[in-house]
């Protein structure tokens, strides 16, 4: 047999146990840490395997969050072969055993035993790019959560200290409301002026920005010298620039997006999809990565944790089976609003007569959802594994 090394991964060490065969560990239990010392180290324990077997060694190891990335890029880089392997599928192995014990020597004892036994497959790969993309992409979800739970914030701040603001700027929340509504809370209304002026251009004689600024600076008097609350001006002076700052940041999420997109030819072609744009696209290359890694749009469905969980034992079959959700919740997120745009207006014609199929045969709607999602990634993966656009 030839020499495995189990690698149980944590923040940044890992705990290693090597084997010459099953059932041999070689040395004793080691714990390196991710930094060039404890590379080196692992660098060496391989070498030694190799010699003393013959055989080129076997690293196993759990996907771990990124944990277990400047290990890979190490193993990647230094040619090691190596096996990442599910978590669930290492859980429910382990399940098996007669006693339950988790530890980290446990754990490194299970992974190399995993391979013996011929439970490991090869993982798969990504390219750079796809990595890249769901980096900028999961970052702008995460950061876009935060900027709606700040205007929502900011809302109900700006109702309590500057009302008569709402009925100034259609959009409380564009760069020149936001800048202008800065200037008035921090007593600047100098600026009001000119910030008007700077963003609306040529659309506005000077009269009508000068009466605009006016209007803002005697409203705001009038309520800051009747009601005004210092504690709420304040949160709301600081909402007002994180609300700013935000929208600096996902705008530099967005043009890098666009920019690894661009160099992504299946981006492009699921912008042909109805209800599919630059952003929904992104997301969902992001976590698929490249189509041709799965066999079927079975083995996709099942990654995207939508397929249908099964459950039968003896003459009992359920009749009513969830969706597993074992898969990628972003992947699932992103079909789901992909879903409603597409059904929005009929924008996709095929989406929406399958909708209303299932509708009038009494399914609930959010149960249809979810089975127009199933039957989309189907396309998607038709037209990304066809390299054809997707025809209506």
């Amino acid at each position: 047999m030839e020499p495995v090394v189990g690698l149980d991964v944590a923040k940044g060490v890992s705990v290693v146990q090597a084997f010459l065969g099953r059932n041999e560990p070689y040395g004793i239990l080691e714990s390196i840490t991710h930094e060039e010392s404890g590379f080196e180290r692992l660098g060496e324990l391989l070498d030694e395997l190799k010699v003393l077997s013959g055989r080129e060694p076997v690293i196993i190891l759990e996907a771990t969050g990124h944990y277990h990335r400047g290990l890979v890029s190490y193993l990647i880089r230094e040619e090691y072969k190596h096996f990442i392997i599910n978590p669930l599928q290492s859980k429910r192995a382990r399940n098996t055993q007669l006693r339950k014990v988790k530890t980290d020597a446990a754990d490194a004892w299970h992974l190399a035993d995993m391979y013996y036994r011929g439970d490991v497959t090869p993982h798969r790969t990504w390219d750079e790019l796809y990595t890249e993309l769901q980096h900028v992409t999961r970052q702008h979800e995460f950061i876009t959560s935060m900027y709606v739970q700040a205007k929502l914030n900011s809302r109900a701040l700006l109702d309590q200290v500057f009302p008569a603001f709402e009925k100034v700027f259609g959009n409380l929340f564009s760069a020149t409301a936001l800048r202008v509504l800065q200037s008035c809370l921090n007593d600047e209304f100098e600026k009001v002026e000119s910030i008007i002026e700077e963003q609306t251009g040529k659309s506005h004689s000077k009269d009508w920005v000068r009466e605009k600024a006016n209007q803002l600076r005697q409203a705001f008097l009038e309520w800051a010298n009747n009601k005004r609350s210092i504690t709420q001006s304040m949160a709301l002076v600081g909402m007002v620039s994180l609300l700013l700052e935000f929208q600096k940041q996902l705008s530099r999420l967005e043009e890098t997006m666009e920019e690894i997109s661009a160099t992504l030819p299946e981006v492009e072609l699921l912008k042909t999809i109805p209800g599919i744009g630059d952003k929904l696209a992104s997301a969902i290359i992001a976590e698929i990565g490249d189509a041709r890694q799965f066999r079927s749009a079975k083995q996709l469905v099942a990654y995207a944790g939508l397929d249908p969980s099964v459950y039968s034992s003896g003459k009992y079959t359920a009749s009513r089976n969830r969706i597993t959700k074992r898969g990628s919740k972003r992947l699932r997120r992103a079909l789901y609003l992909a879903v409603q745009c597409g059904l929005r207006g009929g924008r996709n014609s095929r989406l929406k007569d399958y909708y209303d199929m299932k509708r009038k045969e009494g399914k609930p709607y959010k149960v249809v959802v979810i089975a127009c999602a199933n039957k989309l990634l189907h396309h998607v993966y038709a037209i990304l594994n066809k390299d054809q656009p997707y025809h209506v």
